[in-house]
């Protein structure tokens, strides 16, 4: 026994941190416990899966080895300092538990453990939101739905946090030294040391006890622990739910609650825009998205309100575009915008303002659009529409080079004719495009022209369209159509006879598109 106590390794049987340092010195079994301890897995869980799983030295872990050694030369004092401590080492050996000292490579850790890093793709948040229901016109909360979504730093701390708590429970039993725990080893190690009192006093009278005590150190159970077997098990952990991002909004929100009842007082509005036989509708569920509530006060967001009017203008405004036209011959023309003075402008600011006033009313409004109705000189810019037609089917057509003429109502020909057009051999030429008819009068004077081209003329039936240029009666004229234009043409007005003028007078309104080509 003097001899097992005098050696420098540890005795049979001795296991520290799980591991068989039997005969071992105490730079061997600090290898064995530094490579055991590093070993350790961490298994990082999530809803019963394993998301991630990494050795502390991978995770950045480094232990103390000269702390180690000097701690395992104190178990070995511990161990060999009496009487008892030999005796439990030769009956079911001993058994310490030492804290193993370590530092962690911050660099090394964080950059081991990082959201994406985890196995499974995380989720994002979807935040709780306010939907309208178009049946019910009514807005309500739909509810958020958490995510798996994690910042790394909160992962980082926790997971760091998780592991030091493990290591901190397994050393607190550290110091401590036990031998066999079951009664039958109790007694066996109380008949052991019996035997081994008996050798020191009596030597090897009967060389039966010599005998008796290397059977039982033989028989002694020993743990079969591999180098740098981790016998202490994973340091699980599980990812707990107050570690994921939380949606920003959610249904039990204060602000978000407030707000849906706010949007309820304006649920059932909607804004109808006109024109003519055909109707467009902005519903709540966009108008809705338009709305900015702070405070309990109700606006408009002005650059949602610009784009919508913007929108309206490039589906329905009609003037200054280019327009195609099919004529009563059969063919297509084409006004480029510059000719195009005939149509609707909607006048966007002013368009604006008033569908802002409308949405704050909080009550359904049916109108048209805010047009420039009225040109410079206060004639009017159109008659009216249908949808994107605003032509509508009532127009009257002059073919320069055919010189005819048809007036149509409602898609129905009313009345057609032969005229006289602009005289082109003295560059009268009647302006071609597309113009709004400015007004009636009857009967009138015409006076134009300078010096001995000057004229004065009276007409019964006056129907301008563009700049000094109109339809009127030619009471003077016989001859219609043809080449009259040629050598006896007008100044540039459309010369009718009389009962055609007539007709077309009295049936024609303000604003009536006229529609010029060759």
């Amino acid at each position: 026994m003097h001899s097992m106590q005098n050696s420098g390794t540890f005795l049979r049987g001795t296991v520290i941190n799980d591991v068989n340092v039997s005969g071992k010195n105490p730079e061997q079994a600090q290898e064995l416990l530094t490579e055991n301890f590093l070993d350790r897995q961490v298994a990082v869980e999530e809803n019963d899966r394993e998301v991630l799983r990494l050795s502390l030295t991978e995770l950045g872990y480094t232990a103390d080895g000269e702390a180690v050694r000097k701690a395992l030369e104190q178990c070995m004092d511990t161990e060999k300092k009496d009487f008892d401590s030999v005796m439990k080492g030769l009956t079911g050996g001993s058994r310490f538990q030492m804290a193993v000292p370590y530092t962690v490579d911050d660099n090394a850790f964080t950059g081991a453990v990082r959201a994406d890093a985890l196995s499974v793709p995380r989720k994002e948040n979807v935040n709780a939101k306010i939907l309208y229901y178009k049946e019910d016109q009514e807005c309500r909360i739909q509810p958020e739905v958490q995510g798996t979504e994690l910042r790394d730093e909160d992962l980082q701390s926790w997971l760091k946090g998780e592991i030091d708590l493990a290591l901190k429970e397994d050393n607190r039993e550290a110091g401590t030294v036990s031998g066999a725990t079951a009664e039958t080893a109790a007694a066996a190690a109380e008949e052991t040391a019996s035997e081994a009192v008996s050798e020191e006093t009596q030597g090897t009278e009967n060389g039966t006890a010599a005998g008796a005590g290397s059977a039982a150190q033989a028989e002694a159970p020993v743990p079969e622990v591999k180098s740098g077997e981790d016998e202490g098990g994973d340091i699980v952990c599980r990812i707990p739910a107050s570690l994921y991002i939380l949606p920003e909004k959610r249904a039990r929100d204060e602000d978000l609650q407030k707000k849906c009842e706010i949007l309820n007082e304006y649920a059932d509005e909607s804004i109808t825009y006109v024109f003519g036989d055909q109707t467009e509708t902005l519903t709540f569920d966009t108008i809705m998205e338009w709305l900015k509530i702070k405070d309990g006060k109700v606006s408009v967001k002005e650059d949602k309100v610009q784009k919508y009017v913007r929108s309206l203008a490039e589906k329905y405004e009609t003037r200054y575009m280019d327009r195609v036209f099919h004529t009563s011959l059969g063919t297509d023309v084409t006004f480029p915008a510059g000719l195009n003075e005939y149509g609707y402008t909607i006048l966007e600011d002013l368009e604006a303002q008033q569908l802002t006033q409308d949405i704050l009313s909080g009550e359904p409004v049916e109108r048209e659009p805010v047009y420039q109705y009225l040109g410079p000189w206060g004639d009017p810019l159109y008659l009216r529409r249908s949808g994107t037609d605003d032509l509508a089917g009532t127009y009257v057509e002059v073919s320069i080079s055919a010189q005819h003429m048809w007036y149509y109502i409602d898609g129905a020909l009313f009345i057609e004719s032969d005229v006289v057009t602009g005289d082109a051999t003295l560059g009268q030429d009647t302006a071609t495009g597309v113009f709004p008819l400015a007004f009636k009068e009857s009967p009138a004077t015409l006076r134009g022209g300078e010096g001995k081209k000057k004229y004065t003329t009276k007409v019964q039936y006056w129907m301008p369209f563009y700049e000094g240029q109109g339809l009127h009666d030619a009471w003077w004229k016989t001859v219609f159509g043809g080449n009259e234009y040629m050598g006896n043409g007008s100044h540039g007005c459309v010369n009718l006879p009389p009962s055609v003028a007539e007709a077309v007078y009295n049936n024609i309104q303000p604003g009536t598109a006229i529609i010029i080509y060759y």
